[in-house]
């Protein structure tokens, strides 16, 4: 996303309490616009100086706050965009997923919704700093490395461990098949946006069935694999 577009992000926080405030109330901002400032502060700041110029002193002064405030939101540089790398790429609240009576629609209405958030073209223009970054920043590389593993805050990994307990399936690795997954649906076509720059990859009527086809493939190869173990 280009210089502009951030700044209009910088000044329309999102996913903050609409309430208006009274008017004899301070314009003191709320926890979350603050947070959402910073955060999109620090995206701006990757993109145009990097990460090690990155500094909490630039992603301040783009921000418009004191440093305190960073460091009383943030422990750290790292945590502060290990927050940003979690929150616009995998932190994702699907509509559905609350049954099993159909798996299959389930994830894919997941992987649709996770897909919506990662191939828009400022989070891709996001991926891209952060692979370009990854090979000078042990940092940014500990960051997408953690990221990948997977764990709690993994909506595939949550998911697919709600589904083999459901099963009662015995698998060891739940992460490496979350990743497969992963890779066969968004994972092609963000690969495919970093590749050519494409704003127009993203568009849900196509990919609604190509979703729904390689869910179907994996779910079947996946129930076969664990009935063989």
């Amino acid at each position: 996303m280009s210089k502009n577009g951030h700044e209009a992000r910088l000044s329309a926080p999102h996913n903050c309490d609409g309430r208006r405030r009274g008017p004899g109330r301070p314009p003191e901002m709320e926890e979350c616009e603050r947070r959402e400032r910073i955060l999109d502060a620090a995206c701006m700041a990757l993109q145009q100086c990097g990460y090690h110029a990155a500094s909490m002193d630039r992603v301040a002064q783009l921000s418009g706050m004191s440093k305190r405030t960073l460091y009383q939101m943030f422990e750290s540089k790292q945590d502060l965009f290990h927050t940003l790398v979690s929150s616009r790429l995998f932190n994702v609240t699907p509509d559905k997923c609350h049954h099993m009576d159909d798996p299959a629609q389930e994830l894919t209405e997941l992987l649709l919704n996770l897909g919506s958030v990662i191939l828009r073209p400022d989070r891709i223009s996001l991926i891209r700093a952060l692979i370009t970054e990854s090979q000078e920043s042990e940092d940014i590389r500990r960051i997408l490395t953690t990221l990948r593993a997977g764990g709690k805050d993994n909506i595939l990994t949550t998911w697919l461990d709600r589904y083999v307990h459901h099963k009662q399936y015995a698998v060891n690795d739940i992460s490496m098949y979350s990743n497969m997954l992963f890779g066969m649906t968004i994972g092609d076509l963000m690969l495919q946006s970093l590749a050519c720059a494409s704003e127009t990859l993203w568009v849900e009527q196509n990919m609604r069935p190509r979703f729904q086809r390689a869910v179907h493939i994996f779910l079947a190869g996946f129930a076969q694999g664990c009935n063989c173990c």
